[in-house]
């Protein structure tokens, strides 16, 4: 499903080069439930743009869906994008002005679905997250928990090959933050991949896998593991 082999990504300025990504190699199989842990400046984030196909990378390669990305152009990868993966923020991103329906809409209107398909995947995906009698709603009349709904809701509709969740949780409290994760389970039950982005070492435990990335490389969490203590050494370093 995704394979990352000896990925390297190096930012520069005049004066200091970093090596966020270094030798970095992953294997996500169909249908895993991936958490994906580290200290902060660890590479999480770039790891999560290059899997995205937000960034480009130095050297290695990736293949996603068994197809490399290595050396294609940006059209290729907004469609390759698009179809394959979709993308739950820390933020929402919902659109203020627009209610649930729409906000779910914008995405499918980019890939050019027709008004008929569009409403019944916008219908079906906000059936699936609980908030089928909320279409005509807007964000500010909903919970965190509610909203982070919506955003699951919204990439879902496309129907993507898997979900790229970056700190999905980090904004609510933690009942909200439970049935989030309740939520992605049963998504990801239904066969959708998930790589989940995590400070929090109590929902990291409830992935399938666990991934400790450090000074941009990844090391597989053994089961058992206690992230915590492995996130307060790495820190102490």
């Amino acid at each position: 499903m995704l394979k990352m082999t000896d990925i390297r990504k190096t930012f520069r300025t005049d004066t200091v080069e970093t090596h966020a990504l270094r030798d970095f190699n992953l294997h996500v199989e169909e249908g895993d439930f991936v958490a994906v842990t580290g200290p902060s400046g660890s590479g999480k984030t770039t790891f999560l743009n290059v899997a995205g196909l937000l960034e480009s990378f130095d050297g290695g390669d990736y293949q996603l869906d068994g197809k490399s990305v290595r050396g294609m152009n940006d059209r290729q990868l907004a469609q390759l994008r698009n179809e394959k993966i979709g993308f739950i923020f820390q933020s929402f991103n919902l659109l203020p002005d627009l209610n649930l329906f729409d906000n779910v809409d914008v995405p499918l209107r980019y890939r050019g679905f027709g008004a008929a398909e569009r409403k019944q995947r916008i219908e079906q995906a906000l059936e699936t997250v609980g908030l089928a009698n909320r279409l005509k709603h807007y964000p500010a009349q909903l919970s965190g928990g509610q909203q982070q709904r919506v955003a699951i809701a919204r990439a879902l509709a496309g129907s993507p090959r898997f979900l790229l969740a970056d700190e999905p949780t980090g904004n609510l409290d933690s009942n909200m933050a439970s049935g989030v994760l309740d939520l992605l389970s049963e998504i990801n039950a239904q066969g959708t991949t998930i790589i989940m982005v995590t400070h929090d070492p109590g929902l990291a435990q409830r992935a399938q896998r666990n991934i400790f990335v450090r000074d941009g490389q990844v090391t597989e969490v053994k089961t058992g593991t206690n992230i915590k203590e492995l996130l307060q050494q790495t820190a102490q370093v």
